[in-house]
């Protein structure tokens, strides 16, 4: 993985220096208005370089939105160390993926391997469990099912998250963003698989999953894509030349920043229904 950062927040109260250029946006979420501001550092960015930043932007959103529920007196479960609802589908957009793959590889040989043995062993167990794919070729295709549908199905397959390692989750730091969005009220006993009732999962206007989805499609000029957590090692090694690819960083934080504000006035496409997925 790259040893210097391409893209980062800028922090203004930490006084810190900055080489590059800053670009600056706000958004608001759940009543209040958030100030991001993202130094552009390098001329040159792939599409992993925006996902860490995409991870705070998603990480200080979902505070928001928590901070406003829980003033509201609404128990929210939702912590580290809660693995409820690890066991359901896990989509991740194109950037994460390569972002993924680097950071499987920046860790030591012993840890890597087992990651990716982790998510091989997963999705064999899929495709075991799906007469080889052929529901997922079927799934794949844009439209075929809903996204509910889909969770449903996968659900059945009863699939703990191959990053799951003890009841904790062995990447917590770099979890896909999708788990970040994901927040439920109430109990964490409704987010298990063999729960009688479904969770109250609260409703994210603006998600950096989709974001991040709708940017690559736009760099790329391609569908949206999205990938099950349990196949990305395997997409990933099909697509490698597409994580070398590299753009203005300029124009993909501004590009980035503007789906994501489109996203805020509701004006944006319809939420990501897991356009394309790979088997």
């Amino acid at each position: 993985m790259r040893s210097r950062q391409v893209i980062k927040l800028f922090n203004a109260f930490h006084q810190e220096p900055y080489k590059g250029e800053l670009f600056q946006f706000e958004l608001e979420i759940s009543g209040r208005v958030l100030d991001f501001s993202i130094n552009v550092i390098s001329e040159e960015a792939t599409l992993s370089d925006i996902v860490p930043i995409a991870r705070k932007i998603s990480s200080k959103m979902a505070n928001a939105i928590l901070q406003g529920i829980k003033e509201k007196g609404i128990n929210v479960p939702c912590r580290k160390g809660c693995c409820s609802c690890c066991s359901s589908l896990i989509p991740m957009s194109v950037p994460e993926v390569f972002r993924m793959r680097e950071e499987f590889m920046a860790k030591s040989n012993k840890t890597s391997n087992r990651l990716l043995r982790r998510c091989i062993k997963s999705a064999v167990r899929i495709l075991e469990k799906t007469e080889y794919s052929e529901y997922l070729k079927d799934f794949a295709k844009l439209g075929k099912r809903s996204v509910g549908q889909v969770n449903k199905w996968y659900g059945e397959l009863k699939q703990v998250c191959p990053l799951l390692s003890g009841g904790l989750c062995m990447l917590y730091e770099q979890r896909p963003i999708a788990c970040r969005e994901h927040i439920v009220t109430g109990s964490s006993d409704s987010c298990k698989q063999d729960h009688l009732c479904r969770p109250n999962v609260v409703p994210i206007k603006v998600s950096v999953l989709e974001a991040l989805g709708e940017l690559a499609s736009e760099l790329e000029g391609t569908e949206v894509e999205a990938i099950m957590l349990p196949f990305s090692q395997a997409w990933v090694q099909d697509n490698l030349w597409r994580a070398e690819r590299k753009w203005s960083a300029m124009e993909m934080v501004r590009l980035f920043a503007e789906i994501l504000k489109q996203k805020e006035s509701a004006t944006a496409k319809p939420r990501l229904e897991l356009a394309a997925a790979y088997a």
